[in-house]
């Protein structure tokens, strides 16, 4: 009797993640990931049951790299400062690429209308913090908020910034949430 294969549910969605990348989430099907894994439909299937739980999963992994990054970028230091900060200097750094997958991965999960818990989440962990009390605070929500435009601008309408540009306007966005208004 053969012994059962053993998949690699990582090895899959690296897979997957490439398909993405390199078509768009509309190419990702259990088909498709099946037919690159040199596995059956079912088998693929099985282990992520829908598609929307493969984008699940892709976007699950990214956010834990992603809070990884935040993390070592704050340091351990647990302030709303310190939270913009990471923030703002890992949107800086986001490869462009990996920007368009996951959020080619979010729009198809919202094509139908669903939302992504996991991406819920994640902006619920990184917007802790970032209250508006205060003037200091309401600049920091403001530099968060432009970030995120200017990552959807960038990633989602495909402007092209170059990297110093880029580097300018996270650095623009840094001044804002640090100075007091009139420093």
């Amino acid at each position: 009797m053969a012994r059962p294969r053993t998949i690699d549910r990582d090895h899959l969605l690296d897979i997957a993640e490439q398909c993405v990348a390199e078509n768009g989430a509309v190419s990702l099907s259990f088909g498709s990931l099946a037919a690159a894994a040199g596995l059956s439909k079912g088998t693929v299937q099985t282990i992520f049951v829908t598609r929307d739980k493969l984008l699940e999963a892709l976007l699950s992994r990214w956010t834990e790299r992603e809070k990884a990054r935040f993390e070592n970028e704050r340091a351990g230091v647990d302030t709303a400062e310190a939270r913009i900060l990471a923030h703002l200097r890992t949107t800086e750094q986001e490869d462009v690429g990996l920007g368009r997958t996951v959020l080619t991965m979010l729009a198809a999960i919202a094509e139908d209308g669903r939302t992504s818990q996991v991406m819920k989440d994640w902006y619920q962990d990184r917007l802790l913090g970032l209250e508006a009390e205060s003037a200091d605070d309401r600049r920091r929500r403001i530099a968060y908020l432009a970030a995120e435009g200017a990552f959807l601008v960038r990633n989602v309408i495909g402007l092209e910034v170059d990297k110093d540009r880029w580097a300018k306007i996270f650095d623009d966005l840094r001044e804002l949430s640090e100075n007091p208004r009139g420093a």
